[in-house]
């Protein structure tokens, strides 16, 4: 019997991990360390290479009212139906946002994502 979890519970096991309320300017390794918890988790997904990924992302964001600089860390799940064809994928996001300020603009923005079949481990690639 696999020990693997539903994808469907992916968001409830994302939300046990956050613990209290998340302070106003959360520090990036807290996020990092989420990130960690959640890929602790092994979910039932296809043996695809793109079936279970992370997105890391950080940038300003236009689609808020204020000024805003996020910071994200997204995993993606793949959904397939009772044929085994896909389906959907399942996104589950753990992001801190930023009032943005000249220090902030000065990062730039970036995104990265990272499968387990790559060359970089996890551990490393979240460093």
């Amino acid at each position: 019997m696999s020990n693997k979890r539903p994808v469907a519970d992916a968001i409830d096991i994302a939300r046990s991990l956050v613990v209290g309320d998340v302070t106003t300017s959360p520090a990036i390794p807290t996020l990092v360390d989420l990130a960690r918890a959640f890929a602790a988790t092994e979910f039932d997904v296809p043996d695809d290479r793109d079936a279970d990924g992370y997105l890391f992302q950080y940038g300003k964001v236009t689609w808020l009212p204020d000024s805003t600089f996020i910071v994200g860390i997204t995993r993606q799940l793949e959904v397939i139906d009772e044929s085994g064809e896909h389906e959907l994928y399942f996104q589950v996001e753990f992001e801190y946002r930023y009032q943005f300020d000249a220090d902030l603009e000065t990062a730039g923005k970036h995104s990265e994502w990272w499968f387990p079949d790559g060359a970089t481990p996890f551990d490393s690639w979240l460093n």
